[in-house]
């Protein structure tokens, strides 16, 4: 799979995505993968997550309708020989053909979307045939005497391959991720690529946000520039008005039209090429920002780049977040209202930060209420995203600026290129 879906993609060749070596991506993956592996004493990890699946067979990620069903695919990876793919029959029929890297085999449902719609009866039987399909793969690659792992904690899934003869651990959970936290080339590529096209997304939005819109208009702009250039969203945010403090996330958008003064920000959060997925947040306002919206984006862009001084190799999360204000001191007299140490641990969607891959939420994980007390360590090739945020003295309006960065061997880079230093402006009409 030298170059898979490059054609459908529509990518020029000369582009930042046409050019990825999924044939490398592959092999980077495999070895980090399997040095964790070895780590934690394990012969194979079944994968049963779809980011999993995708880290080590590079089957590309499922449509996310699809994925909501869950148990029609997983995967088997050996510490050594061929990884293997499970999917329902006609995508591994396609699969078969596209990707010559790896081994593909028809799945059986032994969780999932169909198991849990089939009588009782059908399930343990089910779940048995493929517990059994996983063990007899691990006989011809002579690694069934071996602790295998598993990238989830389902006791029927667990008991069932040890009814078939298994030694089973989830520690396949702990070694995947791991190997996820540093980024290969080819991964850092991708990323790189995202981040780019999510800066002409904010573009298409700045287009097309002016007074009387609605929110739910211009998230269908912004998605469908999106899947254009081959991204799949999966997730992201329109929010005005006075839905920006504290942020509604009880909805990505509205029909809410939005008014001459009015503030916008989106969060272009997972939005993803090839499963790597983005997070990267900026604040507009229709016609001019008042000095009370200046003054709240300076102080939020000051405490976001205090932060990204102390991102690099060596240096602990506690280092990049001890420099931003304390919870309750900032909002204790203001929505949310956190007020107790309690209060605080509900806090991880505010000031934060956390790694990114193929999964949103990555090691290392940037909290004050945590990261404080347990600090992580940042290492070269970490991909991460940085949020700060806060409300206008009134509190009638947020103000939030997220960047996607890529750790390098002497520092850091911001990727995400979209001003932030000031509210971005559009017209009224």
């Amino acid at each position: 799979m030298s170059y898979y879906n490059l054609g459908e993609l529509g990518f020029p060749e000369d582009t930042p995505l046409g050019r990825l070596d999924y044939d490398r991506m592959l092999r980077d993956k495999m070895a980090r993968a399997r040095e964790k592996m070895r780590q934690y004493g394990l012969g194979s990890i079944v994968c049963m997550t779809d980011v999993n699946v995708g880290y080590v067979t590079n089957i590309p990620p499922i449509f996310p309708a699809a994925g909501a069903i869950g148990g029609n695919r997983y995967a088997l990876f050996p510490i050594e020989g061929e990884p293997v793919g499970f999917e329902e029959c006609n995508t591994a029929f396609v699969l078969k053909h596209a990707l010559p890297n790896i081994r593909v085999e028809y799945s059986i449902p032994g969780s999932g979307g169909p198991h849990l719609a089939s009588a009782k009866e059908a399930q343990e039987y089910l779940t048995r045939e493929w517990a059994e399909q996983i063990a007899s793969i691990l006989r011809e690659y002579k690694l069934d005497k071996e602790k295998v792992g598993i990238d989830v904690n389902s006791p029927p899934l667990i008991e069932t391959l040890k009814n078939a003869g298994l030694d089973v651990t989830v520690d396949g959970a702990k070694a995947l991720l791991e190997a996820r936290m540093i980024k290969t080339p080819v991964e850092l590529q991708c990323i790189r690529a995202l981040a780019t096209i999510i800066d002409r997304i904010f573009a298409t939005l700045a287009k097309n946000l002016r007074a009387g819109v609605t929110e739910k208009e211009i998230f269908a702009k912004c998605v469908a520039y999106a899947i254009e250039q081959g991204i799949t969203p999966y997730g992201g945010f329109i929010v005005s008005g006075q839905h920006t403090w504290p942020k509604d996330n009880s909805r990505p958008f509205s029909g809410r039209r939005i008014r001459p003064g009015e503030v916008v920000y989106a969060d272009f959060f997972n939005f993803s090429f090839n499963g790597y997925k983005s997070c990267y947040y900026r604040t507009f306002v229709v016609g001019k920002a008042s000095k009370e919206l200046r003054e709240t984006n300076e102080r939020v862009y000051n405490w976001l780049k205090e932060a990204e001084k102390k991102v690099k190799p060596g240096n602990m999360t506690k280092d990049v977040v001890e420099s931003w204000p304390d919870e309750a001191y900032l909002w204790s007299e203001k929505p949310p209202y956190i007020r107790t140490e309690r209060d605080n641990l509900s806090t991880f969607w505010m000031n934060m930060g956390h790694g990114s891959g193929l999964g949103l939420y990555e090691p290392p994980f940037f909290w004050r209420p945590v990261a404080l007390k347990w600090p992580q360590r940042i290492e070269a090739n970490m991909a991460i995203a940085l949020e700060t945020l806060d409300c206008t003295p009134d509190g009638k309006a947020g103000v939030r600026i997220e960047d996607m960065i890529i750790v390098t061997e002497s520092g850091h880079e911001v990727i995400s290129k979209w001003p932030a230093e000031e509210v971005t402006e559009v017209p009224l009409f």
